[in-house]
């Protein structure tokens, strides 16, 4: 991560989501339909494997039960324990299928539409050997675009679920970006830890975030008013993957900034 010294981290932030901004309005002018469709499938690989983590947890808690849990739909109660298991078994394995197509799809149109965009340039022929970085450069902006989208739509949801812990997330990011913020603007120190440890800082805020929105919903469940079982489980899923996709967006954006003058010649050049 290379950054001027002399930049502030606000500066850097504004700077960054600007020049994104000038990457999408590019991309979706010329390759709108590769684009949208490697954004999509990256939207759904993602949503996809969030089920691919309930379910199991699902089957694991109906082998644990004696019966069928009350809080299920009455279309499931309708069938037995074991042909319940035996389903929701199928339809892992189906839904995670459906992730693989989807992971396929994003990279299949990450490619057409690195082709498209480079097909543009004045001078393709010089620029055949940069099509492995194109490609990655497309597929790492359309994901870090639907991780994007996928945080929004969480955060919506819990908005309408949990509220209480969507309060708990929203205020533990704002407190550690302003924190990473203070400190990087007044440490020199912290500044280089920063630019050359991002990955390790970005992993262990995501954790901590996940460990204190699970703290507050282990003593939400004690002493005050928790919401059901299940729309606990599932909140706290999406809270750890929302968590998990703002890590990876950041990263990808810290990724297309380090490579901005190739990226810039590859796409925005002309």
């Amino acid at each position: 991560m290379t950054i001027e010294k002399a930049s502030t981290l606000q500066i850097i932030l504004l700077s960054t989501l600007g020049w994104c901004m000038s990457l999408a309005r590019k991309f979706m002018r010329v390759t709108p339909t590769a684009t949208l469709t490697a954004h999509t499938a990256h939207f759904c690989a993602q949503g996809l494997l969030i089920v691919t983590f309930l379910l199991p947890i699902k089957i694991l808690i109906l082998l644990g039960s004696d019966s069928i849990p009350d809080y299920l739909p009455p279309a499931l109660k309708a069938f037995s324990k074991p042909w319940l298991i035996i389903g929701l078994s199928v339809l892992t394995a189906v839904f995670y299928g459906l992730y693989l197509v989807s992971e396929l799809i994003a990279s299949r149109y990450s490619r057409t539409g690195a082709d498209q965009l480079m097909n543009r340039h004045p001078k393709p022929t010089p620029l055949n050997n940069q099509r492995p970085l194109a490609v990655l450069v497309f597929s790492r902006f359309t994901r870090g675009l639907s991780a994007a989208t996928f945080v929004t739509t969480a955060l919506g949801t819990l908005l309408y679920i949990y509220p209480a812990l969507l309060t708990i997330a929203l205020l533990y990011i704002v407190v550690a970006t302003a924190l990473v913020i203070v400190l990087y603007n007044r440490q020199a120190r912290i500044r280089s830890l920063v630019q050359r440890h991002h990955n390790p800082l970005l992993n262990a805020l995501s954790s901590l975030g996940f460990l204190g929105t699970f703290a507050f919903m282990v003593m939400d469940f004690l002493y005050m008013n928790p919401a059901p079982i299940y729309i606990a489980l599932i909140s706290l899923i999406l809270v750890r993957q929302s968590l998990a996709r703002l890590k990876a967006l950041i990263e990808d954006a810290i990724y297309l900034k380090s490579h901005q003058h190739k990226i810039n010649a590859l796409f925005l050049a002309h």
